[in-house]
């Protein structure tokens, strides 16, 4: 299994992870303060970045990275225009904002992230923006939630291309997942998937009670794991 370590950075208190492997190493969200993320990963062999959606706080020091290593980026299919709008990856109000000159490969559900020994398979979650995913890692049951769950609570929806219908989906989504996960968010402490399935159901309800209804059927009938 790849280490992770990780490092919290910007305003926002980011959660940055890097996995590693031996094949290399792949950033999770590298948010603001590009020169102290390039110093952190100096000794790193950094193939890729993943972004778990284009918020500002979470792509701030890609392209310095992508110099720095010579990695390829990849997110969301429906984020990707998001990277590069100021309006959708930076807080227009407070003057933050940053674009990702490139993303090499869009990112879609069920598609695997390989590198060494190791995989990353994308889930779809979108509500806090309309391109958000989720990293599961099923054989080392471990989930990188990005900003659509964190200890105690969800994404917010409030920010351009958030979406309320949407998070209740993909609360309810996650909500019938079986197999239980150790969350790594994209801020605050780890948490475990079998303790926010509450709030996840709760939160499902409250933002669209039909939505829920839906996807729980739909979940049962695929047998989601």
């Amino acid at each position: 299994m790849y280490r992770i370590d990780s490092v919290v950075v910007s305003a926002y208190r980011t959660n940055c992870y890097a996995l590693t492997n031996e094949g290399g190493t792949i950033i999770v969200d590298p948010g603001d303060q590009a020169s102290f993320l390039q110093q952190w990963t100096q000794d790193l062999d950094v193939i890729g970045i993943v972004l778990t959606h284009c918020h500002c706080d979470h792509i701030g020091a890609v392209n310095e990275l992508v110099a720095q290593h010579g990695c390829w980026v990849a997110c969301g299919a429906a984020d990707v225009a998001g990277t590069r709008d100021l309006h959708l990856s930076g807080f227009d109000a407070e003057g933050i904002d940053y674009v990702v000159d490139h993303v090499d490969r869009s990112l879609k559900e069920g598609d695997v992230i390989e590198w060494g020994s190791d995989r990353l398979e994308v889930i779809d979650t979108p509500g806090h923006t309309q391109g958000h995913i989720c990293l599961i890692d099923r054989a080392n049951s471990i989930l990188f939630s990005g900003d659509m769950l964190f200890a105690g609570t969800i994404g917010r929806t409030d920010f351009p291309g958030g979406d309320q219908a949407l998070m209740a989906s993909s609360c309810a989504k996650l909500a019938e997942v079986t197999q239980d996960f150790r969350v790594l968010p994209g801020h605050g402490p780890a948490t475990t998937l079998a303790a926010e399935k509450s709030q996840l159901r709760h939160w499902a309800r409250v933002l669209c009670p039909r939505e829920f209804a839906q996807d729980t059927a739909r979940n049962d009938e695929l047998r989601l794991p």
